[in-house]
C-alpha cells in the first residue's frame, strides 16, 4: 500500500479499505490510564498499537498518490486538494482540472504553476490572478486574456510587460519565452524585476471586517490570521473555511470551537487533536477519530464516545476520571500542550512546518523533533536531474500531454523543489509593522523589511489600481 508514514516506522497502519471497515474495533486497544505516569508517555504507547489509516483520503478514483484529499479523479500527487481531475503535483487546489503545479488555486482548467488565483483557463505562472485566459508570468491580473509579463492589469488584452502590442508580436514573443527551460528562466527573472516596481497591497484582505492577518477573504474578527475564507473570531488560526470560534489551529474547513487542533474539518470544540473526520465533537488530545465524540487520549476510533485511552467508560465514570487526568496533567505541567516530538507521528521536515519555518536537521532535533531522510532514489533510463537538488526526475506522459497543450517546455526542476520555489513567492506567515509608502501610514504587512517592493495601505492601493 501506499502511506504516508514510512515503512519503518513504529505505527501500526492499515490501508484505507481495513480502516474504514466498521467491523475494525479501535477499543480493542484500550488501555487503563496509569497516574503514575506522565499523560504523553501513555498516549505514545497507544499512538504504536492502535491502527492508523495509510492515508487521508476518500471517495476518489485513480488518485492512489494524494493525501488529505476527496473526491478527486486521475490525480496524482496532489494534497489538501478536493473536487479535480487529471491534476497532478499541486496543494490546496479546489474545482480544477488539466492543472499541475499550482498552489492555492480554484476553478481553473489547463493551468501551470498557478498561485493564489482563480477562475483561469490556459495559462501558466500566474500569481495573484482571477478569470485569465492564455496568460503568461502576470501578477495581479483579472479578467484578461493573451497577457504577458503583466502587472495589476485588467480587462485587458494583447499586453507585454503593460504595453499594448498586436497579436502577431504577442505570437512571436511568448513562443520565443517557451522555447525552452532557459528562456522561461530568463524570463521569470525580468518579470520579477518588472514586478517590484510596481504598489504592493501590504495584506490580501478582501471584504473582511475587524481582521489582522493574510490572505483574509469574507472574514470578521480573524486576528493574526491567515488564509481563512468566510471565518469568524479565530485568532493565531490558517487553512479554513467557514472556521469560528478557533483558536491555535491549522486546517480548518466548517470547524466550530477548536483549540491547538490540525486537520478538523466539520468538527466541534476540540482541543488538542490531529486529523480528525468531520462530525466528532468534545475530543481531547486525540489522533485519527471519525464521527465521535466525548473522548480523551484517544487514536482510530470510529463513532465511539466516552473513552479515555481508547477504554471504554460509561458517561459517569467518563466525567469523573477525565478531570482527575486533568489536575494530574497540569502536575506534570502536560495540560495545555500541543503533542510533544515524541508523540507526534511525523518528522519535521515531513510537515508543514518547513514550508513556512523551514529548519535543517542540526536546528530541528536540538529543538526536539524528528527528522527523516529522504531514501534514496535509483535513476531510471530517461530520467532527468533537477538543475537545483541534481536528483532525479521523470516527466509522465500526462504531464507531457499538458505542457503540449499549453506549448511549455518541460520543466528542469524536480517537483520538490518546484514546491519550494512557489512557496517562497507567497509571503511567510508573519506580520511586521511598516509603513505605506505613499502616505507613510502605519501598516501591519506580511512583507518582510528586507523585501525591496514598495507596499502601500488599502487606501492608496485602491486609488492608483
Amino acid at each position: 500500500m501506499i502511506a504516508m508514514f514510512p515503512e519503518e516506522s513504529p505505527y501500526t497502519v492499515y490501508c484505507s479499505d481495513c480502516w474504514w471497515n466498521d467491523q475494525f474495533e479501535a477499543r480493542d486497544y484500550g488501555q487503563e490510564f496509569d497516574f503514575s505516569r506522565p499523560f504523553f508517555d501513555q498516549l505514545n504507547e497507544l499512538m504504536r498499537r492502535a491502527p492508523i489509516a495509510n492515508l487521508a483520503i476518500g471517495d476518489s478514483e485513480n488518485s492512489d498518490f494524494t493525501n488529505y484529499a476527496m473526491w478527486n479523479k486521475n490525480c496524482y500527487l496532489i494534497s489538501s486538494s478536493d473536487y479535480n481531475q487529471d491534476c497532478y503535483y499541486s496543494t490546496y487546489i479546489f474545482r480544477c482540472a488539466d492543472c499541475a503545479d499550482c498552489l492555492f488555486t480554484d476553478d481553473s482548467e489547463l493551468c501551470y504553476e498557478s498561485i493564489d488565483s482563480k477562475n483561469c483557463y490556459g495559462s501558466a505562472f500566474l500569481q495573484d490572478c482571477s478569470t485569465c485566459t492564455e496568460s503568461f508570468f502576470c501578477f495581479n491580473c483579472r479578467g484578461a486574456q493573451n497577457l504577458l509579463g503583466c502587472v495589476n492589469v485588467k480587462n485587458q488584452n494583447y499586453q507585454i510587460f503593460n504595453k499594448k502590442v498586436t497579436k502577431e508580436e504577442f505570437e512571436k514573443v511568448k513562443n520565443d519565452v517557451l522555447t525552452s527551460p532557459e528562456s522561461v528562466l530568463e524570463f521569470r527573472k525580468k518579470f520579477y524585476e518588472f514586478k517590484r516596481k510596481f504598489l504592493h497591497r501590504g495584506v490580501q484582505t478582501e471584504h473582511s471586517v475587524d481582521c489582522v492577518g493574510d490572505r483574509l477573504t469574507r472574514c470578521k474578527g480573524c486576528v493574526n490570521s491567515f488564509d481563512l475564507v468566510e471565518s469568524q473570531d479565530c485568532l493565531n488560526c490558517s487553512l479554513g473555511f467557514k472556521a469560528r470560534d478557533c483558536m491555535n489551529s491549522v486546517g480548518l474547513p466548517d470547524a466550530e470551537l477548536c483549540y491547538g487542533c490540525i486537520g478538523v474539518p466539520g468538527d466541534y470544540n476540540l482541543r488538542f487533536c490531529v486529523l480528525v473526520w468531520p462530525k466528532s465533537s468534545f475530543l481531547d488530545y486525540s489522533l485519527f477519530c471519525r464521527a465521535s465524540s466525548n473522548c480523551f487520549g484517544c487514536v482510530g476510533l470510529h463513532k465511539n464516545e466516552y473513552c479515555i485511552l481508547n477504554k471504554q467508560y460509561t458517561r459517569e465514570e467518563y466525567e469523573k476520571i477525565v478531570p482527575r487526568i486533568i489536575e494530574h496533567m497540569k502536575e506534570t505541567q502536560e495540560w495545555g500542550q500541543f503533542l510533544p516530538p515524541q508523540v507526534v507521528p511525523f518528522a519535521y521536515n515531513e510537515t508543514l512546518a518547513q514550508d513556512y519555518f523551514p529548519l535543517n536537521r542540526e536546528q530541528a532535533e536540538e529543538l526536539g523533533y524528528r527528522w527523516q531522510e529522504e531514501s534514496a532514489i535509483t535513476a531510471v533510463e530517461g530520467a532527468l536531474s533537477c538543475r537545483h537538488c541534481e536528483s532525479s526526475y521523470q516527466i509522465t506522459e500526462q504531464e507531457k500531454r499538458l505542457y503540449g497543450k499549453l506549448g511549455l517546455p518541460k520543466p528542469d526542476s524536480c517537483p520538490k523543489c518546484r514546491h519550494k520555489i512557489r512557496i517562497r513567492l507567497r509571503n511567510p506567515r508573519n506580520l511586521w509593522e511598516r509603513k505605506c509608502s505613499k502616505c507613510s501610514e502605519d501598516l501591519q504587512t506580511s512583507f518582510s523589511p528586507q523585501k525591496t517592493e514598495p507596499i502601500c495601505c488599502e487606501r492608496c492601493y485602491l486609488s492608483v489600481v
